[in-house]
């Protein structure tokens, strides 16, 4: 049985009892009420029919008869029987009353009287008979009056009132199961959506979070939980992963110094020759430093130990230092800078974040854009737009495969044609985590031998990332 079906069976038995209890009581009450207003007419008629008897001077008894049946005909087999104090009969409808009866009458004995004249008032139940005793005064005088009857009216509306009873919890009972469904369906529709989201998590993507709307209740903690622990394996994988790598990229370069360094030491050299040997150890070692840096940051990206402070940054002024930098490193390459607009000149533009960090960002993607160009151009084209900032850096190189686009931020990847060229497939990965970090992210469109655009979307200054 799975927990839905469990939560709906849960709800129907704790709102059924609820609904039985309610329907009862109106049952209960509607009775209550039913005999209350019966028993009110059997004592409004005893009254009556005592005062027009002490007052009968000008009524024979056959009129007083017929008065009496005329008065009161909602209910059948009924009878008015009227006593002095010493329980002597003066007044009973008797047979008259009830032509038709079914079953002799309801016996009156001395000892009911005396119950009335000692109570004051007795109710009578007999069958489906119902009745009072009352004792009336009246000018000056002391009766005892029985009077009792079968309530025909009360008895038709028990019956409707039954049956619209029994339609409505029917109904109402129905209605509860529909309720179950549609109460129990909400009731896992988070855990449903928890498990969806669960499931499009995979090893590729295990940087996923899942969503937590309510911290506070057990759904939220549940998720926050769930979280938590993919934290743990995110950093255990990232560990084991991070060593794995970097071992492996570390590897390369070391080699090369080695064997340089073994090379020179097997004969002697001219002061040229070690000249050109320290020339290449320098090149190894710079790219071997850079490698180390390169590593050292995106480990403390990916341990969330990247502490940033905050602050508004002329976005123009980091990308005209991230070409500067990158032509000062390069004199080969060129960078054009442009805008969507006529102005020649970018638009100024603050954004809030660390300035170092976008201009290590920006400086990873226009060396890209150059490094695998023939003709070592990138171009940036700068547009301002109402809620962000996107920055695109256009190359004509080699372009990176369909195929490839999804490893793109992956950490040491390199596409199969760009296994050639010098780099260790730090720098994208870096650019992307730095890129997230200020609220911003990225986009790729390439093409084969054709170029590749990369453009970075940065909320501007107005619309604050928290």
């Amino acid at each position: 049985m799975n927990l839905r079906t469990r939560l709906s069976l849960t709800f129907i038995a704790v709102v059924s009892p609820v609904l039985l209890l309610f329907l009862g009581n109106f049952y209960s009450y509607f009775e209550l009420s039913k005999q209350e207003e019966f028993l009110i007419k059997l004592k409004n008629r005893a009254i009556t029919m005592t005062h027009l008897l002490v007052e009968k001077r000008s009524i024979n008894e056959s009129l007083l008869r017929r008065i009496d049946e005329d008065t009161y005909t909602s209910y059948s087999d009924r009878r008015v029987a009227i006593f002095d104090q010493r329980n002597q009969l003066l007044y009973d409808s008797g047979e008259l009353d009830n032509p038709g009866k079914i079953g002799p009458s309801f016996p009156i004995t001395t000892t009911l009287l005396n119950e009335i004249g000692q109570q004051h008032e007795v109710a009578i139940k007999d069958g489906k008979r119902s009745g009072v005793g009352l004792l009336i005064h009246h000018q000056g005088q002391v009766f005892k009056v029985v009077s009792y009857g079968i309530d025909d009216y009360g008895i038709q509306k028990t019956k409707e009132a039954i049956f619209v009873s029994g339609a409505s919890f029917v109904v109402a009972f129905l209605l509860v199961i529909a309720l179950s469904r549609l109460f129990a369906r909400r009731s896992i529709k988070p855990i449903a959506n928890m498990m969806h989201q669960i499931d499009q998590i995979t090893v590729s993507n295990l940087d996923t979070r899942l969503a937590i709307t309510n911290e506070q209740d057990e759904i939220g903690r549940l998720a926050l939980a769930f979280n938590q622990m993919l934290d743990r394996i995110s950093a255990f994988e990232l560990q084991r992963s991070f060593v794995s790598n970097a071992s492996h990229e570390l590897r390369t370069p070391l080699t090369l110094l080695t064997n340089q360094i073994e090379v020179a030491l097997i004969k002697a050299r001219s002061v040229e020759e070690y000249k050109q040997l320290l020339i290449s150890l320098l090149e190894d070692i710079n790219q071997l430093n850079a490698l180390s840096n390169g590593l050292l940051e995106l480990a403390q990206f990916d341990a969330k130990q990247i502490h940033v402070a905050w602050s508004p940054v002329e976005l123009d002024g980091v990308l005209y230092e991230a070409v500067a930098a990158v032509l000062q490193k390069n004199p080969t390459y060129s960078v054009t800078l442009a805008t969507d607009s006529s102005e020649e000149s970018l638009p100024s533009i603050q954004v809030e974040g660390e300035e170092s960090l976008l201009k290590t960002a920006f400086i990873n993607l226009i060396e890209n854009g150059c490094k695998f160009s023939s003709d070592h151009h990138a171009r940036l084209i700068v547009q301002l737009r109402e809620t962000d900032v996107k920055v695109d850096i256009e190359d004509k190189g080699i372009g990176i495969a369909d195929s490839d686009l999804i490893y793109v931020f992956q950490p040491f990847y390199r596409s199969a044609n760009a296994r050639t060229i010098k780099g260790n497939g730090i720098g994208l990965s870096l650019t992307e985590k730095i890129i997230k970090l200020h609220g911003g992210s990225m986009s790729i469109q390439s093409a084969l031998n054709e170029g590749t655009t990369f453009s970075v979307y940065l909320p501007h200054q107005a619309h604050k990332i928290g």
